[in-house]
């Protein structure tokens, strides 16, 4: 499911960003930014996540900013003596070689030190992260939780027309055989007028009989309504169902190809069409579930 969350946390001498997006995705996957000296702690961050998410694609970016006097990064006198030390000894015999500028200085490696741990190694600001992790991870949550109110009411929606088209291809079916019936035994008349040959009723009866064997839907149906039943109950379940409804849209869109497969009749095939659709809509918006 798609979402977005943020947190933002303030305190001496440092502020802490969060950001987190997800899409649509069957499983987890998680992408981290943060800083690299809080490498370390992607794997507690990892286990932040999957208190809140389980399926779908997700970006958690991580900023920590030094504020006020913490901003500033002390200079290692010793390395910039050495350098400048070095860069006198090596112009010496370089007439015009020109001056050293302090930004150039500067950006020398080792001459401004490394930011160290933010926290002072007590664990502080890594705490802080997770506790800010977890405000944009509830924020997240939110909008998901919206966006799925909206999905629910669209899938049950699709139950209704499928349970509803399915009734009705229940009822057409016995219509629909004994138009068969009626048209088969027209079109062997016609067939065998000049051929002096006669067919018997019980040789259509035979016939008939195989075909309605071969058109018969009942178990089809009776699997479909049971699926239908089993989505809409796990519809009601408080835990993530993702994959279990993505398994029961696969069984109804089975159920729905087969009942097209055995269906003959012009009326019948277009109200199974209508099925597939209904189906076809159920397997799209599953792929959206937590």
């Amino acid at each position: 499911m798609t979402g977005y969350g943020q947190a933002r946390w303030q305190g001496e001498g440092c502020a802490i960003f969060v950001e987190v997006r997800s899409v649509n995705g069957r499983h987890l996957k998680l992408n981290t930014r943060v800083p690299h000296e809080m490498v370390g702690a992607e794997h507690d961050l990892e286990k932040v996540v999957r208190r809140y998410v389980t399926r779908g694609s997700l970006d958690l970016y991580v900023r920590v900013e030094r504020t006020g006097a913490q901003a500033a990064r002390p200079i290692n006198q010793d390395a910039l003596a050495c350098y400048i030390r070095q860069l006198q000894e090596a112009t010496e015999d370089m007439p015009g070689a020109g001056s050293f500028h302090l930004d150039a200085l500067l950006s020398l490696p080792g001459v401004l030190e490394g930011e160290g741990a933010l926290d002072g190694g007590d664990g502080t600001v890594d705490a802080q992260v997770q506790a800010t992790v977890e405000q944009a991870l509830e924020a997240l949550d939110k909008m998901r939780q919206v966006e799925g109110a909206h999905l629910r009411q669209a899938l049950l929606e699709h139950c209704k027309q499928l349970e509803e088209g399915t009734a009705k291809v229940e009822e057409a079916q016995p219509q629909a055989l004994e138009g068969y019936g009626e048209r088969l035994a027209a079109r062997v008349n016609r067939m065998l007028a000049n051929s002096g040959i006669s067919v018997t009723e019980r040789d259509l009866a035979r016939e008939i009989a195989i075909f309605v064997d071969r058109s018969a839907i009942c178990e089809e149906v009776q699997r479909l309504r049971s699926h239908l039943k089993q989505f809409r109950d796990t519809l009601e379940q408080d835990k993530p169902v993702g994959r279990h409804l993505e398994f029961l849209g696969a069984e109804i869109h089975r159920e729905v190809n087969t009942m097209g497969s055995k269906v003959s009749d012009a009326d019948l095939s277009r109200l199974v069409g209508q099925l597939r659709i209904e189906t076809d809509g159920i397997r799209e918006q599953v792929m959206n579930v937590e």
